[in-house]
């Protein structure tokens, strides 16, 4: 199965700001599905592979602007932008559009 790519997503995803149980959390699966991913045996399909796909494109956006230390401060802290909300929260709500214009406003200095 080639499911290489979702391995390194994931694997990416946790070195960075996020854990395997928050990863779980924002795809809309247990943690044991994301450990099938990295381990290759299962592969993400429909609206999880779509969420864990949004998710690697955001945390990619935040690299522009941040090391890794500050993407997980980021993710994990409440925004004024975001009306004091955690972008963490959001993203689990599955509100990827409203994290990544917080983003894009981040990376042309608007924040």
């Amino acid at each position: 199965m080639e499911s290489g790519y979702y391995a390194r997503i994931v694997e990416d995803l946790r070195e960075t700001a996020l854990t395997a149980a928050e990863v779980a959390s924002i795809a809309g699966v247990k943690e044991r599905q994301v450990q099938h991913w990295v381990a290759g045996t299962h592969r993400p399909t429909g609206a999880k592979r779509d969420r864990l796909l949004e998710l690697a494109y955001i945390v990619d956006r935040l690299r522009d602007v941040y090391r890794p230390e500050g993407i997980d401060i980021w993710i994990h802290g409440r925004n004024r932008d975001l009306g004091g909300e955690r972008p963490i929260d959001l993203l689990e709500r599955g509100d990827f559009a409203t994290v990544l214009n917080a983003v894009e406003r981040l990376e042309t200095g608007a924040m």
